[in-house]
């Protein structure tokens, strides 16, 4: 199983037990963020707004890509000038990842390349 939890982080645990088989910190950009799989693979999307490509292993934390999405949404500015967070969970569908900041859509061909 893997997820986002505080204290750990980013982390991946035996279901059937709980053992913690692996967690990281400060790898991702963010405090916090959401996941989804696809194709063994984890797709993570921090409240930063970078998303991040792993191999869905319990062997570690096996990274294969990044990148941060092109354009941030204004609507999560606050009256005091501080940026809200990206609360929203990236979605995979017909080999396309989408990740979704307040209005704005974001759209990125993941499909193997042959």
């Amino acid at each position: 199983m893997y997820g986002h939890s505080e204290p750990e982080n980013w982390v991946c645990q035996e279901l059937k037990t709980g053992k913690v088989a692996w967690s990281v910190r400060n790898k991702l950009e963010g405090k916090s963020g959401s996941l989804t799989c696809g194709d063994g693979n984890l797709y993570l999307y921090s409240d930063e707004g970078v998303a991040v490509l792993l191999k869905a292993t319990p062997e570690g934390w096996q990274e294969n890509g990044r990148f941060e999405i092109p354009q941030q949404s204004k609507a999560r500015q606050t009256a005091t000038g501080r940026r809200g967070k990206i609360w929203t969970p990236p979605v995979i569908a017909n080999g396309r990842l989408y990740l979704r900041d307040q209005e704005l859509l974001f759209c990125f061909d993941v499909r193997e390349k042959k």
